[in-house]
């Protein structure tokens, strides 16, 4: 049985590198994964670290390679995001962020 969409924002296939920060957090650590999906609105992404709990507030960057024609050079995507929701599945832990404003672009 299909169920309806209910996002409001395509998200495009695509696997970027990430690195994200807890907001707030003393320590300074940085977490790495890498996306499977992202939109204008969120992206979901998996990593190694089971640290993250839903309503989180995260510093999130995504590296952005060359690609011929359209970034020459690559660049950054960062902003912040509220973590929605984790799981498990398959050995990996994923975690799906909400972008709390448009993310920004930096070349």
């Amino acid at each position: 049985m299909d169920r309806p969409e209910k996002r409001r924002h395509r998200r495009l296939g695509a696997q970027y590198n990430i690195s994200c920060r807890k907001v707030g957090s003393t320590a300074h650590t940085s977490y790495a994964g890498h996306t499977v999906n992202v939109s204008p609105g969120g992206l979901y992404f998996q990593t190694e670290t089971e640290t993250f709990i839903p309503g989180n507030l995260l510093t999130v960057e995504l590296s952005i390679p060359p690609t011929s024609g359209l970034l020459e050079f690559g660049g950054k995507i960062a902003g912040f995001a509220k973590v929605l929701r984790t799981d498990s599945a398959s050995g990996k832990y994923g975690v799906a962020l909400q972008f709390c404003r448009p993310p920004k672009l930096s070349i």
